[in-house]
Parts: C-alpha cells; sequence; structure tokens
C-alpha cells in the first residue's frame, strides 16, 4: 500500500467523479460531484479537495475545510470515501491516519471535527479507533466527533 493525496485539479477531477462508494452506503456520503461542488462553495474557509491515490490507482477524496468555534480553529473533516472496490482492505484507516498526520503538522489547529450518520457503524468503529470521540452533539441526522490535537 502506497497511499499519497493529491490536490483535486482540473487533469483529475474527472477520473474521481466516477469513483462510488458501495450502493448501501450512498446516504451517508455525498456524491463525488457534490463533494467538488461543496470545495468551491467553501473556498473562503479554506477548503481543501484531496484526491487519494495508492500509488498511480485512485482509490477515493477527502474534503476538508476550516471552521472557528469559540475562538478554537478546528478542522472539518466534511467528506471521506473510499470506492467500493478498495473498502475493507485497510485503505481508509491508512489513508485516515496519513490525513491526521498532515493536519498534526498545522499547528494552528486545536482538533478535526466530523460527522457521520448514526447507522453507519462501521465509519463510528473507524473514527473511534483513531482516536476521534463523540461529543454529544447532533446536527440534524448527523452525530459530531472530536479529535482534540492536545489533550
Amino acid at each position: 500500500m502506497n497511499l499519497h493525496f493529491e490536490l483535486i485539479n482540473p487533469e483529475n477531477w474527472r477520473i474521481f467523479s466516477s469513483l462510488k462508494v458501495k450502493r448501501e452506503q450512498e446516504d451517508w456520503v455525498a456524491s463525488n460531484i457534490t463533494i467538488l461542488a461543496r470545495a468551491y462553495v467553501y473556498r473562503e474557509y479554506k477548503s481543501i479537495a484531496y484526491a487519494i491515490y495508492d500509488s498511480n490507482t485512485p482509490i477515493g477524496l477527502l474534503l476538508q475545510r476550516d471552521f472557528i468555534d469559540n475562538g478554537k480553529r478546528c478542522c472539518v473533516l466534511d467528506q471521506f470515501m473510499i470506492d467500493e472496490q478498495f473498502q475493507g482492505k485497510g485503505y481508509g484507516k491508512k489513508a485516515m491516519q496519513l490525513w491526521i498526520s498532515l493536519i498534526k503538522k498545522d499547528i494552528n489547529y486545536d482538533s478535526i471535527i466530523l460527522c457521520y450518520k448514526e447507522e453507519d457503524f462501521i465509519a463510528c468503529k473507524l473514527y473511534q479507533s483513531l482516536g476521534f470521540q463523540h461529543t454529544g452533539e447532533v446536527d440534524e441526522d448527523e452525530v459530531i466527533m472530536e479529535y482534540k490535537m492536545f489533550n
């Protein structure tokens, strides 16, 4: 496994728009076109859409953006998806570990925030295994988790 990130750009966006999650996950993750549209809409919040590759093979997408909450600067994991053919093989966890290590290098963040649909038990288990903790907050039908940079 040789994972790395590249920015979504005019040369690679079409490749990533064709990746998809499993049918039963479609209600839990936005379409890739919607993810790219969100990156554009949130550009004032320093949104970054990353292409996830294993060597030269496109396997997923990740969207992050900044959020200020009560004076704390947070990195929001807005969307994360691994293509259905690469799921269940450790790619998701490895990609998240790599991404968290990138975020930790930015000393301006106090935490990482994400949310997931309550019925998405696999995502919950993944995020907990990486050190995310439930905040007790719910945004509409999504459960919020936080990864604190400093304990």
